[in-house]
This record gives structure tokens, C-alpha cells and sequence, in this order.
């Protein structure tokens, strides 16, 4: 007789985020309560002092202010200590300040008005009990140790991108080695409020304000009306594009200016 054993995800898409109590920087934390009306994107990292950690948690705090316009509130974890945790933050600012911004003025200058030091909390799970909870440990992951080389027990790199309802709505998983893009979770924020609030999807590299894919469930001649637009792409019966809804490019006054329909 042949036994198969397969390892199952702890939380899955579609899941309602289970709730935790933990310890963090910023004080003791109920998750649901903490989450309150918001979105989130809880990321767990192996270690403190390690060099990919660096690296990523810097430039989470760089991008919180573009965070904060999407309503999304931060959140990372590891087996380490709020003692290690705040030994360590310092570290991370000082490397995030060597991160080049953005090359667009606006966005420069914008920024500049920004407190983009590590501002979000970062949870202590030194049971592993959220880890194990969330499926954040991964026994089997290489590299198993840490930067000095020696065996240590540590999460790889996953995250957990929840809605305002606390559903999960995207897991992304990484190794240990490998850094994450933090504009390319931006990205997928975007798509997904988007998709929930107009019903739409997107395609393959889709960027802000390139066309959507208009769901199959819409008829055709319903199209123009639901979505405010007469340009509508055609590919197959069963793809159809049209730009992006509510998308404008220009300013707040040119935008009131346009004969355009804006909903």
C-alpha cells in the first residue's frame, strides 16, 4: 500500500485572515482590530541583521506613503525579538536612505515631504505560532541557515495581500535568497481594487492605466453604459478590452474641465 502526503497551505485565497494577538514595535496588537477598515499586506522575512531582509524592509518604508494612498497598511514578521526588531531599524533606515528615488520630479518632491522611516510594525513570532498559522514556515527551504552560516529556524518569504473585509486575496511565496519587488505588490494592489470596484480583469503586465479585460458575465451592448466608454477592443468574443475606468492622467483641475464622463 502506497501512502501520498501533501503538504497543504495553511490559508489559502478566498480565506477569511485568521486573527492573532502578537507582540510588535509598536506595542501589543489584535490583528482584526488592528486591521480595522483597511487593506494589508502582512510579509514575513527569515531574520534580523541578514542582507535580503535589509534590503526589503527598507524599501517597504520607502514606499509607505504610496501604500497609505491605497489605503493599505504594512505589517512584516519574524522569529526575532522586539529587542532585535529595534536594535535593528535603525540599520534599515540608514539603508533605505541610500535607495534612489523615484525620477519623476512630482514624485520626488512629494516625497520629500514624507516620513519614510520604518514606521510600520513588525511582529515578534518567536513560537512560530503565526508563522505556522499563516504557512510562513517552510522546514525544507534552502538555504537553511542564516547569513553568518550557521543552522537557524527562520520563515521564507511570504506575503499576504488582505482586503478591507480581511480576505486574502493574493499569497505570494519566495524563497529565502531572493528579494521581492515591492512596486510589483503595488501593482497587484491596484489591479485588484480595481477589479473589485469595476468588475473587471486584467491582463498579462498590466500597468496603471492600460486597458482591462471586461468580464464574459457583461453582454456586449451592456458595455457602453456600465463602464462609460464607446471604445471597446474586440480580440475574440471571449476578449474584450476597454481603458481603464475612472482613469485620468491629467490634473484634478483639467480633469473637472473635461466633457468626460467621471463616476
Amino acid at each position: 500500500m502506497v501512502f501520498y502526503i501533501h503538504q497543504i497551505q495553511a490559508v489559502q485565497i478566498g480565506d477569511k485572515a485568521p486573527n492573532f494577538d502578537a507582540a510588535t514595535t509598536k506595542g501589543n496588537i489584535s490583528f482584526h482590530e488592528w486591521i480595522n477598515k483597511s487593506w494589508v499586506v502582512l510579509f514575513s522575512h527569515p531574520g534580523d541583521f541578514t542582507p535580503v531582509c535589509t534590503t526589503e524592509l527598507a524599501s517597504v518604508a520607502q514606499l509607505q506613503p504610496e501604500f497609505e494612498k491605497r489605503n493599505v497598511k504594512v505589517i512584516a514578521l519574524s522569529g526575532d525579538s522586539i529587542k532585535d526588531h529595534l536594535e535593528w531599524i535603525p540599520h534599515i533606515n540608514k539603508f533605505k536612505d541610500t535607495l534612489k528615488r523615484d525620477d519623476n520630479l512630482l514624485k520626488m518632491i512629494n516625497n520629500w515631504k514624507e516620513d519614510t522611516d520604518v514606521n510600520y510594525p513588525i511582529i515578534a513570532d518567536e513560537d512560530f505560532s503565526i508563522s505556522t498559522l499563516y504557512g510562513m514556515y517552510h522546514p525544507n527551504a534552502k538555504p537553511n541557515s542564516n547569513s553568518l552560516g550557521t543552522a537557524n529556524r527562520e520563515n521564507i518569504r511570504a506575503v499576504y495581500i488582505i482586503d478591507s473585509s480581511k480576505t486574502i486575496q493574493t499569497i505570494l511565496i519566495y524563497p529565502k535568497n531572493i528579494g521581492r519587488n515591492f512596486n510589483e505588490i503595488l501593482r497587484t494592489i491596484d489591479a485588484l481594487q480595481l477589479s473589485q470596484k469595476h468588475k473587471i480583469s486584467t491582463p498579462a503586465n498590466w500597468e496603471n492605466g492600460n486597458p482591462v479585460i471586461v468580464s464574459n458575465e457583461v453582454l456586449l451592448e451592456d458595455i457602453p453604459e456600465k463602464y462609460d466608454t464607446k471604445d471597446i477592443d474586440i480580440f475574440e468574443d471571449y476578449l474584450k478590452f476597454i481603458d481603464q475606468p475612472e482613469f485620468f492622467s491629467g490634473s484634478d483641475k483639467s480633469k473637472k474641465r473635461s466633457k468626460g464622463g467621471f463616476k
